[in-house]
């Protein structure tokens, strides 16, 4: 017989204070592991919602449901008390009310999972577009890519006016510090010297 046991309660503790049996412990004490809660492992998030959106779209007959970058961001900076059940009941309240060929944007998640991201703005600053912007050169970006570069530039133009501080730009941009960080690192703005060319 093979016996698997889960808790997240340190059972030492249960046992010193007498609210688990100590004979019971070291016969199930044998093989140990500890899954870090998900708040600690946040690069894994993007495969558990690709997961769970394929299983939930399986379950409830959806077809090419997508997450938006901003929503996936969202997702990214949420502490997840309740870890990756937490986050399964979110896509699965989402995907059993979509319909196909829907992005998840912000606006689908909970209030409350939107709150734990942390305070964000309705304000959009404006970005002045240059002239080599024609419009031949949008009618050949996808609205994804579109989106993409206008968010590139966006948060550029901000963290040049800022000389690169992070968190005068996160509130310019109306974002968690969080949020513009993970930004960041999806577009490679990493320093000044690579901010791209407007």
């Amino acid at each position: 017989m093979r016996v698997i046991a889960a808790t997240n309660a340190e059972p030492e503790d249960l046992v010193a204070s007498g609210k688990f049996r100590e004979d019971l412990y070291y016969r199930l004490n044998v093989i140990r592991l500890r899954v870090p809660p998900l708040r600690e492992r946040r690069s894994e998030i993007p495969a558990i919602v690709d997961y769970y959106i394929n299983h939930y779209s399986e379950k409830f007959g959806r077809r090419n449901i997508a997450v938006s970058p901003q929503t996936m961001d969202l997702l990214m900076v949420c502490d997840w008390p309740g870890n990756v059940r937490q986050l399964t009941n979110e896509i699965q309240r989402i995907l059993a009310r979509a319909e196909d060929e829907t992005v998840l944007m912000p606006d689908d998640l909970s209030a409350d999972l939107k709150r734990s991201a942390g305070p964000l703005g309705s304000s959009v600053p404006t970005v002045s577009l240059t002239a080599q912007h024609e419009p031949a050169f949008w009618e050949q970006l996808t609205l994804p890519e579109a989106v993409d570069y206008l968010e590139r530039l966006m948060i550029s133009e901000a963290l040049r006016k800022h000389n690169g501080n992070v968190s005068r730009t996160a509130r310019e941009l109306s974002m968690t510090r969080r949020g513009l960080q993970l930004k960041l690192a999806r577009y490679r703005l990493l320093s000044n010297r690579e901010l791209p060319t407007a």
